[in-house]
């Protein structure tokens, strides 16, 4: 089975041609602000670089948030078009599950900051499974969790809490892709991005 892997929800593009658990061809850039510019090619750079053709992709997996406002519509759309274009179904990927999935852990919190002290928040036992949902919340509910549970905390990027630096987690893409290769798929049409909290600015337009 070949995988094509996208994530833009953050100030990095990942995007990664996988087959039976080995990377045919990958690329990460750090490109905050560029994602609308340099996605479609780094996308059509790891096809040619796999040496595929675009019908020869089985799956596409596309991380639908939460995170980057922007960088989560331009995930998801091209994922929606090149999804499109091979008649192909969607699966969508937690950017908070997928960091979890990246390390071993007997629990890990991970957090995606959405500034003011307020955090997307999700908490994993060591199989993976949620503790607590996907969630916007704020720098009391971290601290009572870290309290609670002392899981490993990990992040899109590198943030201090209480003193403490949790690390930004490089995405083990291979282990996230196995793991996301049995869920269900879903209809292009149907695959969004998952705020889970929109912007302040269209919060105010309601």
């Amino acid at each position: 089975m070949i995988s094509l892997f996208i994530d833009t929800s953050s100030e990095d593009v990942s995007i990664a041609i996988i087959k039976d658990k080995k990377v045919l061809a990958s690329k990460t850039e750090t490109i905050p602000g560029k994602h609308s510019i340099y996605t479609t090619s780094i996308l059509d750079n790891i096809i040619k670089e796999a040496d595929i053709n675009n019908n020869d992709i089985d799956k596409i997996m596309v991380v639908n948030g939460p995170g980057s406002f922007t960088g989560l519509r331009i995930g998801v759309t091209v994922a929606k078009v090149f999804a499109y274009l091979l008649n192909k179904e969607v699966t969508c990927i937690s950017s908070l599950k997928m960091r979890a999935l990246s390390i071993n852990h007997n629990y890990c919190l991970s957090l995606i900051d959405a500034r003011n002290n307020n955090y997307y928040i999700a908490l994993y036992d060591k199989d993976n499974n949620e503790v607590v949902k996907p969630v916007f919340s704020n720098i009391d509910k971290v601290t009572e969790l870290i309290n609670k549970y002392n899981p490993i905390c990990v992040s899109d990027k590198e943030l201090i809490i209480n003193n403490k630096k949790v690390p930004k987690q490089n995405l083990d893409i291979v282990k996230i892709v196995d793991y996301y290769k049995s869920k269900k798929s879903i209809n292009a049409h149907l695959a969004v991005p998952d705020y889970l909290k929109l912007p302040q600015a269209m919060e105010d337009k309601k």
